[in-house]
């Protein structure tokens, strides 16, 4: 049972009218912090940011483009397969290489299916090179061409069947808007600690040296002129600015209904998604949707707000369990483990 599953399980019927946004509620409260239903109102004051994100991860959803084959067989009629993998071997491998899918087609859920739908996301590379190409019936040699590339490639969202995958995708982007929630709190908690503990810092070692200035003068040899003393006031009230700014948006459970609030309300930006369409010749050199050879491949592309996260593109993939190779057991290593 995935995250999600678990969140959108039975709850207090509080947003009226809508038992999935309702259960959706209490539930968040309970996975950032239950204490949150103690403040009056709780509820009701989540509920509109709710249903913001469950309305945005449904169109992230809706917005992948209809599933792909994706096996071998079917790499020559798939120009989103020729995109993504040089080779028909180059696909194989990628699926059996990738251990998410190994992992679910051994777990009691994959064991049973025939079938199984996932999510293929990569990191799209662009390049520009020299090459030749034609002026109309001129044939120009070192024309600056943009060429693409996918790497860095990761299954995830496996389902027995399209529909059922594109739930799972909207219940795996709740869960990064609700991981994004959990992250800013942390992250507000942090920096309030590291204010206060500067603040007490700052503070003694003013003291400090205003009651043993004579001394230090002495070290210093004449070079001091009150310069570190004022610097350091300077430091001082601006850390109790920052700590004071800090404070004022609000501490304890408020502070973390509104951050929650804030991400859900902000869930196109925590993690953004559109459609992507690709034109591509058999080299994946970027062309005009016009040209004879240009193929088109449609993807989605997207970006969190995860620190140090790239932009990424997917499809979705449908491929029968026996495209997938079985993973073998590495003998050698397990004799030496024993």
């Amino acid at each position: 049972m995935g995250f999600f599953d678990w969140l959108l399980g039975s709850g207090r019927a509080l947003c009226a009218g809508n038992e999935r946004r309702a259960e959706a509620v209490a539930r968040v409260i309970d996975a950032v912090d239950p204490r949150l239903g103690l403040i009056g109102g709780a509820h009701e004051r989540l509920c509109p940011a709710v249903s913001h994100a469950l309305e945005y991860a449904d169109r992230v959803a809706a917005s992948l483009p209809p599933g792909v084959e994706t096996t071998p067989q079917a790499w020559a009629q798939s120009p989103v397969l020729r995109a993504f993998f040089v080779r028909p071997a180059d696909l194989a491998s990628a699926l059996s290489a990738s251990t998410d899918l190994q992992d679910f087609l051994a777990s009691p859920t994959g064991a049973s299916l025939d079938r199984v739908c996932c999510v293929i996301a990569a990191t799209r590379s662009e390049q520009t090179v020299l090459g030749p190409a034609l002026d109309g019936e001129i044939l120009r040699q070192d024309v600056e061409q943009k060429t693409v590339s996918f790497r860095h490639f990761r299954m995830f969202g496996f389902a027995a069947t399209e529909e059922a995958l594109r739930q799972r995708v909207a219940d795996i982007v709740l869960e990064g808007l609700v991981l994004a929630a959990l992250r800013e709190n942390t992250a507000r908690q942090q920096q309030g600690d590291r204010l206060a503990f500067a603040q007490r810092l700052l503070a003694g070692r003013l003291q400090l040296m205003e009651q043993s200035r004579a001394g230090l003068d002495a070290l210093e040899c004449g070079t001091y002129h009150g310069r570190d003393i004022e610097r350091l006031r300077g430091q001082l009230d601006a850390n109790a600015a920052e700590l004071h700014r800090l404070e004022a948006a609000g501490t304890g459970l408020e502070a973390t209904l509104a951050g929650v609030i804030r991400t859900l309300e902000s869930a196109d930006s925590v993690i953004h998604a559109e459609p992507l369409a690709l034109y591509l010749d058999a080299m994946n050199v970027v062309v005009p949707p016009e040209r004879a050879d240009a193929a088109e491949v449609r993807l989605l592309e997207f970006s969190t707000a995860t620190p140090g996260a790239s932009r990424r593109v997917a499809f979705l993939a449908t491929f029968p369990r026996e495209a997938v190779a079985e993973r073998r057991m590495d003998w050698s290593a397990g004799m030496l483990m024993l």
